[in-house]
């Protein structure tokens, strides 16, 4: 068998294909010339490979017998699934999470959305009527959730909000395949509904549900990942090849080191081929290297520019992956699964079930694999499930940034977390026979949910605890006082504004084009011009300094806004009351049109006492 799938023509043309497409991607097209590319045809691939992997995986929604025909239990299950969204978006506030993931995929979407690029704008106004894109760049992040969003926008109309509403939905999605997931690993419904309930009480979950980023629609397409697997070799045919495939293209447009699921798809195909005993190709699983263009072109990104691994904020880092970060990344997952503070985003149930049926499991598997030939075709697709995120884990463990109790980097563990799932569905079906088993754990887990996960939710010290989310929340609550958006802002993060489509510039654009921006402020093109700054109060003078990143020399300043979001850290916002030009003071003549906007409410003022004191508590010895 394995003698005709190396002499199969079609297999030679898609490797001949796949060849030329690294080779062009890779070593001959000018990185330059390759961006510009992606950025132009970026929107056009996304839609393409949408459309094909509609194509191929409706007719398999379209006749399967779900055995939902509005029965009580499965009723059950959907009002459970949008109960768990609804106590994560009550919780957890909808906004910005994680900084600058989120706003540069919702700035690539908006830039999709206005003009079928692939690209983020970093200038922006309005002087001559409609908004205008002054500037764009194009981001390194893959491009799938960014052209979700911009499908969003297109069909509801532009919101910057749809990000939080596009991840909610995604959510109610996750929580329906992670049932049907587990009913069909262990043939009990119950099984389903405990790995709902044990993820309710995870609050990641919930700040990725009511957040901005890609998180949550990588762990959904996880999870039809291995659900197509399991369909493939089920019964391996053309058509579901087809849906594996280019389901495995979209997880690897979602998230950078998702394009590993490549591997194990495509091992799974050679299985199904030498299954079946015959070799299938349709012409869209023949032509999807072609999807790896983009791909490819962007992780040219990290190769020609070491800028982007950010390891400069890792000073003992020498290289992006490694065995040495193996012992500390390990100590820090540890860390994050079993932490009882409230300060993480952690589910220490799920963890404990997980982490003591790894091991159980991965015995299990290998002696499995001791007699291949007995291996069921569901045994051979949950084996390769288990072993594609066992190595994405590994993958996260030799990262040089791979601290799982960093706020940052906590979304990683996402997939772990899916994987702990996996082997607890696995484990089950070989133990609990019977329903109670699952029924037990479906308890247990709202026991979790009650005694820890919703305190922490309700709590959000996981939330005032990471200093760039409490900027951007200072942003959206300055931003809901404005009467009239005719404004500019000066900020280094000028994409938060744009998506609200309110003109700004980065603040090196501002020092730079300083005449520029005393043109406006003399013929009154804006009603205000404001400046968004990070001010950390030195701790041994206890003077408030503006960091340098912030500073803007020639502008005359007035605070209207100052908040405090964690110890020693204010963001502040000021009004450009005048500027010099050559020498020349500028100011608007006969004064500005209309006051400063901000005026802050008790309700404000008091909810940024708590949560001060509640980041002031924590720095206590």
């Amino acid at each position: 068998m394995i003698k005709s799938i190396c002499t199969n023509q079609r297999v030679i043309l898609a490797f001949l294909l796949l060849t030329l497409v690294v080779v062009v991607a890779r070593v001959m097209l000018p990185v330059n010339t390759g961006f510009s590319w992606v950025a132009q045809t970026g929107y056009w691939f996304m839609l393409a490979l949408s459309a094909l992997f509609g194509r191929a995986v409706w007719p398999f929604i379209r006749d399967y017998d779900w055995g939902l025909k509005c029965g009580r239990f499965e009723v059950g299950v959907m009002i459970l699934i949008v109960a768990v969204v609804t106590i994560w978006t009550v919780h957890d506030r909808p906004g910005y999470k994680i900084l600058a993931d989120e706003l540069m995929l919702s700035s690539t979407a908006m830039g999709m959305h206005f003009e079928r690029e692939a690209v983020s704008p970093t200038r922006a106004t309005d002087v001559q009527g409609s908004f205008q894109i002054l500037s764009r760049s194009l981001d390194k992040r893959p491009l799938f959730y960014p052209f979700l969003l911009a499908t969003v926008h297109d069909l509801t109309g532009y919101r910057a909000a749809n990000a939080f509403y596009l991840n909610m939905g995604l959510a109610v999605v996750f929580l329906s395949l992670l049932y049907f997931l587990g009913r069909s690993m262990t043939g009990q419904r119950w099984a389903g509904v405990a790995g709902v309930l044990l993820f309710a009480g995870f609050p990641l979950m919930a700040q990725q549900a009511t957040g901005g980023g890609f998180e949550l629609l990588n762990l959904l397409l996880l999870t039809v990942f291995l659900l197509l697997i399991a369909g493939y070799l089920r019964a391996p045919d053309a058509r579901r090849l087809e849906a594996l495939i280019l389901g495995t293209l979209l997880l690897a447009s979602t998230r950078y080191e998702s394009a590993f699921f490549l591997v194990p798809a495509v091992a799974a195909a050679l299985i199904g081929w030498v299954r079946s005993g015959q070799v299938f190709l349709s012409w869209p699983t023949l032509l999807s290297p072609l999807f790896l263009v983009p791909l490819l072109l962007h992780n040219r990104v990290f190769a020609d520019n070491a800028a982007f691994w950010q390891m400069s904020e890792h000073l003992e880092a020498t290289a992006p992956f490694g065995l040495s970060y193996l012992p500390v990344n390990l100590g820090h997952a540890l860390a994050y699964f079993f932490d009882f503070t409230g300060y993480l985003t952690n589910s220490p149930l799920l963890a404990a079930i997980g982490l003591l049926s790894l091991p159980v499991v991965i015995l299990y598997v290998v002696s499995m694999l001791k007699k291949p030939r007995e291996l069921s075709s569901m045994d051979t697709a949950w084996i390769v499930g288990l072993f594609s995120l066992l190595a994405i884990t590994l993958v996260y463990m030799l990262y040089f940034w791979g601290k799982f109790d960093e706020p940052i980097i906590s979304r990683l563990s996402l997939p772990v977390h899916l994987f702990m799932m996996l082997a607890i569905f696995f484990l089950g079906a070989r133990w609990w026979r019977q329903e109670r088993g699952w029924q037990g754990l479906a308890i247990v887990s709202v026991f979790g949910l009650f005694f820890h996960g919703l305190p922490v939710m309700a709590r959000q010290a996981y939330t005032t605890n990471y200093g760039p989310g409490m900027e951007m929340r200072a942003r959206a609550e300055f931003l809901k006082s404005l009467p009239d958006r005719n404004v500019l802002f000066i900020d280094r993060d000028s994409f938060f504004w744009i998506l609200h489509k309110i003109p700004a510039t980065p603040v090196a654009q501002a020092v730079l084009r300083r005449e520029g921006i005393a043109f406006h402020l003399r013929t009154h093109g804006f009603q205000h011009i404001f400046v968004y700054q990070q001010v950390l109060v030195n701790f041994e003078t206890g003077i408030p300094e503006v960091v340098p990143e912030d500073q803007v020399p020639g502008y005359e300043l007035e605070v209207v806004y100052e908040r405090r979001v964690r110890p020693l850290q204010f963001a502040r916002i000021s009004r450009v009351t005048a500027i010099y030009d050559q020498g020349t003071r500028v100011t608007p003549p006969g004064g500005f049109i209309t006051p400063a906007p901000f005026k802050p409410t008790q309700e404000m003022l008091d909810r940024g006492r708590e949560e001060y004191l509640e980041n002031w508590l924590k720095q206590l010895p």
